[in-house]
């Protein structure tokens, strides 16, 4: 009888600390369809990218190995209420609907959306009225939209960013929306793109991590390893081997 109380007791103490003991790998979620050079697939469940790699950073400075889990927007915000992701590090409360079911870390680095034009640039958006605009085909631009709404400013819709930048580059666009990070990785293949063009700051989205309340991390954690990531030039160097700098 002894023999099972011991039994009891220990299960007691053991029992919480395996739900609940620090896991040596953290779960982190990544959207599906990023562009380059935020994610790049490659063979197989190989991805690479400035997304992958801060977030492996991350993890390290955690002290955790990294495990990704390559999501649909649809899938998301379900697995991080549930816990079946700690953390996902490419999210803006600019873009996302106001909710209590996970927590923001720090801002990571500022995601900024810019047109590339013809020099002399433009300074404000108001300049721009009668000209046209290249865009990629359903995106949506928030500061943009009422001009394109009525017409104020023409749309010309291309299927991607970069196809977009080779029509400005031979001269059949005057103006691009462009997100900078793929600008700048852009800019490493084709250092030409930006001579007789400027840029025109659009808009910028504070990049953050959500964290999981059900999850193997807090908040604090990941703050703490933001800070340690960004004081030790290790975000910079990521950010620099694309041909960006973080804001």
């Amino acid at each position: 009888m002894q023999s099972w109380n011991l039994i009891v007791v220990v299960l007691m103490f053991v029992f919480p600390a395996l739900c609940h003991g620090k896991s040596d790998v953290l779960i982190a979620a990544i959207p599906d369809g990023l562009a380059r050079p935020l994610v790049f697939a490659e063979s197989g469940d190989k991805i690479s990218g400035i997304l992958p790699e801060y977030t492996e950073a991350l993890a390290r400075e955690m002290g955790r190995k990294v495990q990704i889990s390559v999501l649909s927007h649809y899938r998301l915000h379900s697995h991080l209420v549930s816990g079946k992701v700690d953390v996902l590090c490419y999210a803006s409360r600019a873009w996302a609907p106001p909710t209590n079911d996970y927590v923001w870390s720090k801002t990571l680095f500022n995601k900024r959306e810019v047109i590339l034009g013809v020099t002399p640039m433009p300074k404000h958006l108001t300049d721009l009225i009668g000209k046209k605009i290249g865009t990629i085909l359903n995106y949506v631009y928030p500061r943009l939209d009422p001009f394109f709404k009525d017409k104020r400013i023409e749309r010309e819709d291309g299927p991607s960013e970069e196809a977009n930048l080779a029509k400005l580059e031979k001269g059949r666009l005057a103006y691009v929306v462009t997100d900078e990070l793929f600008l700048d990785y852009f800019k490493t293949k084709n250092p030409s793109i930006e001579e007789g063009h400027e840029r025109l700051l659009l808009q910028q989205y504070p990049i953050s991590c959500n964290v999981s309340q059900k999850g193997t991390i807090t908040v604090k954690e990941v703050n703490s390893a933001i800070d340690h990531l960004k004081s030790s030039g290790k975000l910079s160097a990521i950010f620099k081997k694309y041909g960006s700098q973080i804001h």
